[in-house]
């Protein structure tokens, strides 16, 4: 890039240069006016690149190249130097200056759209972020759903566990208790929730009505016969019996599988009932009175007539 923008600005002021050198050429050996035209011009493009923040930040080696040239340009012409020699460094630092000038533009450019680009791939990166983020959350809140579900179903068979178990209550007797008897009045059974009980059974279908042939037992029955009876005697005696076989092979293969409603085929049927969760009984709820006032306990085995209890009617065995 350096190389191809000092070629550039080379190239634009070569029309300047060879008129630059037309006048070393016809000025010779005569000494340096004070008020020289070419160095004027190379201290004007030597400041304005030198005041450029641009050229101090991003080409200040090029800059130090046109200050230096300029110096020596003043040096030859302070110490009475040719004319041609010092318009040379004159024009030299002149497009030193102009070479600052452009390499600071080209690369502050540069600097630009690097700065563009890490700010959209910041841009990008914050993006994505905010994607994982989001759908960091929906997956917490998708886990916490579940999760409450299954506290749910959690607490409603505990619930349900609750409702079917027996309470444990203390009906040891006390020391020194008076114990009464009390009459029960009714008795409940209680076992688990009821389940669904599925099976299958063969069950036979009556496909025809009543009076219905069998006409593939028919057909099949026809063709063994015929076949068996073929093989009885020979010539007309086993045509003879070829055609009996047929026939009772026709009417054994036409009554296969018939009822009295019509042919009976078997297919497989589900059937469904709901049964008790277990075979044994959880607890008996028990009803009694005591006192004027009913009272209700469980017990894990059947009651008598009556119960025994103490004085505030609570059961003891």
């Amino acid at each position: 890039m350096h190389d191809f923008l000092v070629e550039a600005i080379m190239s634009r002021n070569a029309k300047k240069s060879l008129l630059a050198l037309a006048v070393l050429a016809a000025t010779g050996c005569a000494s340096v006016p004070e008020r020289d035209p070419m160095m004027d011009d190379a201290r004007i493009s030597v400041n304005a690149a030198r005041s450029n923040p641009q050229v101090a930040t991003f080409a200040p080696a090029e800059l130090d190249q046109a200050i230096a040239t300029l110096r020596q340009a003043d040096d030859l012409a302070a110490r009475g130097g040719r004319p041609s020699e010092v318009h040379q460094l004159a024009l030299l630092a002149n497009q030193r200056a102009a070479v600052a000038q452009e390499v600071a533009r080209a690369r502050a450019d540069e600097a630009a759209l690097a700065v563009q680009r890490r700010a959209n791939e910041a841009q990008l990166s914050a993006d994505l972020s905010r994607r994982q983020a989001e759908a960091a959350q929906l997956q917490a809140a998708a886990a916490q759903r579940q999760a409450d579900e299954a506290q749910r179903v959690a607490a409603s068979m505990q619930a349900r566990a609750e409702t079917y178990a027996a309470p444990a209550y203390d009906y040891r007797r006390r020391q020194n208790e008076r114990l009464y008897e009390a009459n029960v009045t009714y008795v409940r059974a209680v076992v688990g929730p009821p389940q669904q009980r599925c099976w299958v059974e063969r069950e036979k279908v009556y496909d025809n009505p009543p009076g219905g042939v069998n006409v593939p037992g028919a057909v099949v029955g026809g063709v063994i016969g015929g076949i068996l009876g073929h093989q009885i005697g020979s010539g007309r005696g086993q045509d003879l019996a070829t055609g009996i076989g047929a026939v009772t092979g026709a009417a054994i293969g036409a009554n296969v599988n018939r009822g009295p409603d019509g042919v009976v085929y078997s297919q497989n049927v589900q059937r469904c009932d709901y049964v008790p969760s277990s075979a044994r009984l959880d607890y008996y709820d028990v009803t009694y009175a005591f006192g004027g006032v009913e009272h209700r306990v469980q017990l894990m085995t059947p009651p008598g007539p009556t119960i025994v209890v103490n004085a505030q009617g609570e059961p003891r065995v």
